[in-house]
């Protein structure tokens, strides 16, 4: 059978609809294909011998030079995805950096690129058909809590007209306030549930994220006698939007932090990966989730803490549901999870692809 020739591989690599980009060892553009070239807006020849910075856009030139750095250091590939504006419209691509060998030595890396603007586009398409379907079972929590508030005040109101004692009309009106500010409460929920995506700019580092938000959080915990873990194994470097990861975390820990209580004890972030995945543990110590009740947790206005939930907190019980809809919406995924340690009661575990 005749082997391919020099020239078909190099006609391969010219008219290839995947976009590729070999650089050296020191990240240095050495081929680039027509596709890479229409990918990044750039001509062939400008972008030769050029350093990979040059042609990817502003926002994610440091994630890129991590990532290649990365890649080189554990001799595997790593995946990220970029936004490209070009003449107005918007392409999302998705960069596998693959390192390149000679025996043992590294001597650069090819990046391999695809347009996923489509399937982005599909994806879109179907979360708000997702989103409508849900409209009836969300219209209904809201009306339900809505309809418990407010009747709270009229009922509040209605009595403070007919008392002449002023302590307990003095009472009655701190019981309204209350009820008005649990109202203002669930909007503002509301309003952060149904916001739309913000856009990916200044994405970060997942472990340089979760480092900063160990380090923000954890003098405020040890004041509650609760004691953070962050255990980093294997963290290959993923870009991520900082902000949107933060709410997730910081739900995540309004959730540990009301299972604890006031007796005080755990909470441990471990980040690790395998060939495919990042996965984020976030677990506590806390009195854990009932097992007729787990599969509810993600619903809007399920809660076991609040009003609606038998307790005297003021939860809603929209925490985990916002938590969800945002790691889907920087590309991962948000779910209940069995312990691995005897030690911890409740586990929830984020994903994150590092290839499809």
């Amino acid at each position: 059978m005749k082997q391919p020739s020099e020239e078909t591989f190099k006609l391969l690599f010219e008219q290839a609809s995947i976009g590729i980009v070999i650089t050296d060892a020191k990240f240095n553009i050495l081929m680039i294909n027509e596709s890479a070239a229409n990918f990044f807006s750039v001509e062939i020849e400008q972008a030769k011998n050029k350093p990979i910075e040059t042609i990817v856009p502003y926002h994610r030139k440091n994630i890129t030079r991590k990532l290649l750095e990365r890649s080189i250091q554990r001799g595997k590939p790593v995946e990220y995805r970029i936004r490209q504006t070009k003449s107005g419209a918007k392409k999302y691509l998705a960069i596998i950096v693959d390192p390149i060998r000679r025996g043992e030595k590294i001597e650069g890396v090819c990046l391999w690129i695809r347009d996923l603007s489509r399937r982005m586009e599909l994806e879109k398409r179907l979360s708000q058909i997702e989103k409508l379907a849900s409209l009836g079972q969300l219209a209904g929590g809201l009306a339900h809590h809505f309809n418990n508030i407010f009747g709270g005040i009229i009922t509040a109101v209605d009595y403070a007209l007919t008392i002449d004692d002023a302590d307990m009309q003095k009472r009655t009106l701190e019981r309204i306030s209350e009820g008005i500010n649990k109202a203002a409460s669930l909007t503002r929920k509301l309003l952060e549930f149904s916001e739309r995506k913000t856009p990916e700019r200044n994405l970060a580092d997942l472990t340089e994220v979760l480092i900063s938000f160990a380090e923000a959080t954890e003098p405020k915990l040890s004041k509650e006698n609760i004691q953070l873990e962050l255990e980093i194994r294997n963290a290959p470097i993923l870009a991520v939007h900082p902000g949107k990861l933060n709410q997730i975390l910081q739900a995540l820990l309004a959730n540990s932090q009301q299972a604890i209580g006031k007796a005080g004890g755990k909470i441990k972030i471990t980040i690790d990966s395998d060939e495919d995945k990042v996965h984020l543990l976030f677990a506590d110590t806390g009195r854990g989730i009932a097992s007729e009740v787990a599969s509810r947790i993600f619903e809007p206005f399920f809660t076991t803490y609040g009003a609606l939930g038998g307790g005297g907190e003021g939860n809603i019980g929209l925490g985990l549901t916002i938590a969800r809809r945002l790691a889907e919406d920087i590309g991962g995924t948000l779910e209940y999870s069995r312990c691995e340690s005897d030690e911890y009661n409740t586990c929830f575990v984020m994903t994150f692809p590092l290839r499809k």
